[in-house]
């Protein structure tokens, strides 16, 4: 090329990158202008360059904007994506976005980590607690403002590894005996509850208090499992809540051993004298169990126990020179009252109770056809009712009690025993028992649900003397009987002199008794030492003559309990006989010597029977339109009235569309013939 060519093509080039210096420069000072004039917002502060700008046009505005006066921008859009934790995490990640630093990536999802992986079970990122913290410090995270003497001295002696027994009134504040060492000492607390419903509401209590817990049981498979359990055995958690029968898994075990327990909480420690004979034989073996375990220290916590009961749970436990702590169960706020009713009047009391005393409220009944049929005819008088025994699905029950449950319901309760232990509902005005109950501490221990917030609440009980038969009935099922005890001896005898070692089912079909009675009278001969459990079976665990020895002993055992059992039925009695003060008469049954009046129950007021007129029939009486409708009963109102406004518009839409579809007459043709 010809030099003056060169000149020539080096002066365009000049001349071009003036004028985009030019352009550059107006486009710098409409960037400045709009800085100054308008407030940045967070999306145009971090706003990438779009692909169809020239490469030097995007790197001047970016320079332009890094040398303009409005620098507070970053920390505008940082404080934004504070706010908004979705879009900083899709800004962050889009590929165009600036360098800028933005906030940082844990901050938003503080909410999403912490113990509300304990419901599923996963291990990302829980909460990191101090290893140790004073006990006011934990009270205080807890939300607990001053902890009661009975509280303070059952935490102190278990963190010093001695055996507790504490045994306070229902809404005492026992669940906060074993959720304090979780968060003053960097060990674990195994707690052990008798109920599903339990131990959800303790684990609520773990996200609200922010404590790292793990619950499991039967409901927690597969790999959600394993993951809980190697983050278990890693030390992960704090608080571990199970059942005793989860308890028995090897896996649970393994990783509890592993990870060492520090103390060993068992809630509703009465159930051991009530559910561990038969019922629920897991109870009996719960102290082996936890021997094997490494014998940690052990705190059992209830709310009713006589010195008998107290007694055993010790013995069950094995529980050494144990700290009794031990108050009475009654609350000077409980109002106690009895009204002798039997058939049809006790639903039209259950009626009158209802509709006059103040929810929300309990009715306890003994059996579910009672639940059901106390709810339907509750339901028919249009008052807010929910039921909850075990004979409805996992689903129902929780969908039922996290209704109930709420603050702002005032609803009623019709439940079995089932529901309650742990429950706590601090404005339950009153509990209503449909039946006497099959003894005073199950009284005690239901009744005392209600009045937690100190104020006064009613605890009613519909007495007839029929209602000791329903009991005996199914204590007559439920518990065992001697004679199945012999059979199952004689079955074990007759394997072993064949020099076979039966396993579980083997030795039930063989004796002819039900698996579960079975493992309830395994449970108590293993306890004994006559026998003894291996991989490879049943074997004695003594010579024959001491394992039939043992056998009568255990019968005989089993014989008191049938007799205590009747004692219960005719203490039930008595209390419906006193003549005296009742809370005064329930103190004196629990070990008081000398109790006081309470002053409110109906022996202290002087009230009278309940006239005929209060079990006459009641008529169901619709509301008038003059009183104000509840708001559900507004919002089903307008939907219905909206569903029928719906329903007339298609009925009228598909008319006016016909009318239009109708095509054109052609020019000439009249309506009726055609063309002409």
């Amino acid at each position: 090329m010809s030099p003056p060519a060169r000149r020539a093509t080096s002066s365009k080039k000049s001349a071009s990158k003036k004028t985009a210096s030019k352009k550059t420069a107006s486009g710098a000072k409409s960037t400045t202008r709009k800085t100054a004039t308008k407030t940045p917002a967070p999306k145009a502060a971090a706003k990438p360059a779009t692909k169809k700008t020239p490469r030097k046009k995007s790197t001047a505005k970016t320079r332009v904007a890094k040398t303009a006066p409005a620098e507070p921008a970053p920390k505008k859009r940082a404080a934004a994506s504070a706010e908004r934790p979705t879009r900083a995490r899709k800004t962050a990640a889009s590929p165009g976005a600036s360098a800028e630093p933005t906030a940082p990536p844990t901050a938003p999802v503080k909410r999403a980590s912490g113990p509300a992986r304990a419901k599923t079970a996963e291990t990302a990122e829980l909460p990191t607690l101090p290893k140790r913290l004073s006990l006011k410090a934990a009270a205080a995270q807890l939300g607990i403002e001053e902890l009661r003497p009975e509280q303070e001295q059952a935490v102190r002696a278990s963190l010093r590894g001695r055996d507790v027994l504490l045994v306070v009134p229902t809404g005492y504040g026992k669940s906060a005996c074993y959720q304090l060492p979780a968060l003053m000492r960097d060990h674990l607390v195994l707690v052990v509850s008798p109920l599903l419903a339990l131990l959800e509401d303790q684990e609520r209590r773990m996200e609200r208090a922010e404590i790292p817990a793990l619950r499991i049981d039967g409901r927690v498979r597969g790999k959600k499992r394993e993951r809980a359990l190697e983050a278990l055995a890693a030390g992960t958690y704090r608080l571990v809540m199970t059942t005793p029968e989860s308890l028995e898994a090897p896996d649970l075990q393994a990783a509890l051993v592993k990870r060492g327990i520090g103390l060993a909480a068992v809630d509703e420690a009465h159930c051991l004298s009530e559910w561990g004979h038969d019922f629920r034989p897991a109870y009996r073996s719960l102290g082996t169990l936890l021997q094997t375990l490494g014998g940690p220290p052990i705190l059992a916590l209830t709310a009713t126990a006589t010195p008998s009961v107290r007694d055993i749970t010790i013995e069950s436990l094995g529980m050494t020179k144990p700290l009794v702590i031990a108050l009475s169960p009654h609350r000077s706020n409980l109002a106690f009252d009895l009204i002798r009713c039997s058939g049809d009047d006790r639903f039209r009391a259950v009626i009158r109770l209802a509709q006059r005393l103040r929810r929300p409220g309990l009715v306890y009944c003994s059996t579910r056809r009672e639940v059901d049929a106390v709810y339907a005819l509750l339901s028919s008088f249009r008052i807010r009712t929910h039921r909850y025994h075990a004979g409805m699905n996992s689903a129902d029950r929780q969908r039922e009690q996290r209704s109930f449950m709420s603050r702002r319901r005032r609803s009623i309760m019709v439940a079995t025993s089932a529901f309650g232990l742990g429950i706590d509902k601090r404005d339950l005005r009153y509990v209503i028992h449909f039946q006497a109950p099959a003894s005073l501490e199950q009284y005690v221990q239901e009744a005392g649900r209600c009045g937690r917030d100190g104020r006064r609440a009613h605890c009613i009980l519909l007495y007839d003397s029929e209602d000791r038969v329903i009991h005996e009935a199914l204590q007559t099922r439920s518990r065992i009987h001697p004679s199945q005890l012999r059979r199952l001896g004689s079955g074990l005898l007759a394997w072993w002199k064949e020099g076979r070692a039966p396993d579980r089912h083997a030795l039930a079909v063989s004796s002819e008794i039900g698996e579960r009675s079975a493992a309830a009278l395994l449970a108590k001969i293993e306890e004994a030492g006559l026998v003894e459990t291996t991989p490879e079976g049943i074997r004695p665990g003594v010579v024959q003559e001491e394992f039939a020895d043992g056998l009568r002993e255990l019968a005989s055992q089993f014989d008191t309990l049938r007799i205590e059992d009747g004692h219960r039925l005719d203490a039930i009695a008595a209390y419906a006989e006193e003549e005296g003060c009742r809370a005064r008469h329930l103190q004196r049954y629990f070990g008081e010597p000398d109790p006081d009046d309470c002053g409110l129950c109906d022996r202290c007021r002087g009230a009278e029977e309940r006239p005929a007129t209060f079990f006459e029939a009641v008529e169901r009486r619709d509301r008038p339109v003059t009183i104000r409708r509840r708001k559900e009963d507004l919002v089903k109102a307008k939907a219905k009235a909206k569903a029928k406004a719906q329903a007339k518009a298609k009925k009228k839409s598909p008319r006016k569309r016909r009318r239009r579809r109708r095509p054109r007459r052609r020019r000439g043709q009249s309506a009726k013939s055609g063309p002409s």
